[in-house]
Protein backbone atom coordinates (compact mmCIF):
# COMPACT_ATOMS: atom_id res chain seq x y z
CA UNK A 1 0.00 0.00 0.00
CA UNK A 2 1.75 3.23 -0.81
CA UNK A 3 -0.08 5.69 2.00
CA UNK A 4 -2.47 4.52 5.26
CA UNK A 5 -5.30 5.91 3.35
CA UNK A 6 -5.99 2.58 1.82
CA UNK A 7 -6.33 0.95 5.58
CA UNK A 8 -9.79 2.42 5.37
CA UNK A 9 -10.39 -0.05 2.42
CA UNK A 10 -9.83 -3.00 4.48
CA UNK A 11 -12.48 -5.20 5.61
CA UNK A 12 -11.56 -7.61 8.20
CA UNK A 13 -12.73 -11.06 6.48
CA UNK A 14 -13.09 -10.02 3.22
CA UNK A 15 -10.15 -8.24 2.02
CA UNK A 16 -7.48 -10.50 0.71
CA UNK A 17 -3.44 -9.16 0.28
CA UNK A 18 -0.61 -9.99 -1.44
CA UNK A 19 2.85 -9.52 -0.02
CA UNK A 20 5.31 -7.28 -1.45
CA UNK A 21 8.02 -7.69 0.10
CA UNK A 22 10.04 -11.80 1.05
CA UNK A 23 8.82 -12.84 4.67
CA UNK A 24 9.92 -16.10 4.18
CA UNK A 25 12.63 -15.08 7.03
CA UNK A 26 9.72 -15.96 9.57
CA UNK A 27 7.83 -18.39 7.59
CA UNK A 28 9.51 -20.09 4.40
CA UNK A 29 5.66 -19.72 3.30
CA UNK A 30 5.47 -15.63 2.91
CA UNK A 31 7.54 -15.14 0.28
CA UNK A 32 6.49 -12.16 -2.05
CA UNK A 33 3.50 -12.89 -3.92
CA UNK A 34 1.46 -14.92 -1.38
CA UNK A 35 -1.45 -13.76 -0.85
CA UNK A 36 -3.54 -13.92 2.34
CA UNK A 37 -7.33 -12.72 4.01
CA UNK A 38 -7.17 -9.67 6.55
CA UNK A 39 -8.52 -11.45 9.72
CA UNK A 40 -8.07 -8.23 12.40
CA UNK A 41 -5.61 -5.66 13.36
CA UNK A 42 -2.65 -6.34 16.12
CA UNK A 43 -1.59 -2.79 16.27
CA UNK A 44 -2.59 1.00 14.83
CA UNK A 45 -0.61 -0.12 11.48
CA UNK A 46 -0.51 -4.21 11.26
CA UNK A 47 -2.76 -6.11 9.80
CA UNK A 48 -3.81 -9.57 11.48
CA UNK A 49 -3.18 -11.71 7.88
CA UNK A 50 -3.83 -15.46 7.42
CA UNK A 51 -2.53 -17.14 4.80
CA UNK A 52 -3.15 -20.95 4.02
CA UNK A 53 -0.93 -22.40 6.47
CA UNK A 54 -0.19 -19.72 8.79
CA UNK A 55 -1.72 -16.34 10.46
CA UNK A 56 1.03 -13.36 10.81
CA UNK A 57 1.16 -9.81 11.43
CA UNK A 58 2.39 -7.59 8.28
CA UNK A 59 2.79 -3.81 8.19
CA UNK A 60 0.38 -1.88 5.88
CA UNK A 61 3.63 -1.50 3.64
CA UNK A 62 4.46 -4.62 3.17
CA UNK A 63 1.60 -5.90 1.35
CA UNK A 64 -1.51 -4.63 -1.57
CA UNK A 65 -4.89 -4.82 -1.76
CA UNK A 66 -5.94 -7.72 -4.26
CA UNK A 67 -8.82 -5.64 -5.92
CA UNK A 68 -11.99 -7.81 -7.10
CA UNK A 69 -11.05 -11.05 -4.64
CA UNK A 70 -12.95 -11.67 -1.54
CA UNK A 71 -12.77 -14.98 0.93
CA UNK A 72 -9.29 -16.92 1.85
CA UNK A 73 -6.84 -17.91 -0.95
CA UNK A 74 -5.99 -21.15 -1.42
CA UNK A 75 -2.80 -22.74 -1.66
CA UNK A 76 -3.42 -23.17 -5.49
CA UNK A 77 -3.09 -19.35 -5.33
CA UNK A 78 0.35 -19.30 -3.56
CA UNK A 79 3.68 -18.77 -5.48
CA UNK A 80 5.42 -22.29 -5.83
CA UNK A 81 9.07 -21.71 -3.98
CA UNK A 82 11.35 -24.22 -2.80
CA UNK A 83 12.84 -23.16 0.43
CA UNK A 84 16.65 -22.28 0.33
CA UNK A 85 19.00 -23.19 3.78
CA UNK A 86 19.57 -20.31 5.59
CA UNK A 87 23.04 -20.09 7.59
CA UNK A 88 22.82 -17.95 11.04
CA UNK A 89 22.46 -14.06 10.92
CA UNK A 90 21.42 -14.40 7.15
CA UNK A 91 18.44 -12.21 6.82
Amino acid sequence: MEDRAELGRVVFGETVVTLTRDLSVMNPNLVTGSMGLVVGKLANYTLKVAFPQVTVGVNWKDCDIVPGKKGMPTLADQPRVIPKPRTMGEE
